[in-house]
């Protein structure tokens, strides 16, 4: 990710669609910036470590990776996000498969969580079908 991005971010993350099944609270422009510097210092900390996906134009339509990266327990919590028009497409599913591949390829972890809300249906068909 980039602080470029935040805009981006925003304007998708500000769909009530996007955020409905989510514990995500209404969110300002101010605070997507602060949530992109979070991530950026994250990657520095190695606290997280979130992959921005980028259309052909190389603009944000979503984010996958990790959070609550704990390197002395080797386990992370999988988070994700994605700009509606690219539901469906089968974008995140590819993207999840990349971040799990690296995760416990590369980064050496043991254990992988994911928490998702009972009524989003959606992320939780995508859990079920990357294992």
């Amino acid at each position: 990710m980039r602080q470029s991005d935040s805009a981006a971010w925003y304007g998708y993350l500000a769909d009530p669609r996007v955020i409905e099944h989510t514990s995500i609270p209404e969110l300002t422009p101010a605070l997507v910036e602060t949530m992109v510097a979070h991530e950026l210092d994250g990657y520095l900390a190695g606290t997280s470590c979130r992959w921005a996906l980028a259309d052909a134009n190389d603009r944000l339509v979503g984010t996958c990776g990790f959070s609550n990266w704990s390197l002395p327990h080797s386990h992370a919590e999988l988070v994700y996000d994605l700009a509606p028009v690219y539901w469906g497409r089968g974008v995140m599913r590819a993207a999840v498969h990349q971040v799990l591949d690296w995760a416990f390829t590369n980064a050496g972890f043991n254990r992988v969580h994911a928490f998702v809300m009972t009524t989003n249906v959606a992320s939780i068909r995508l859990l079920e079908a990357v294992g």
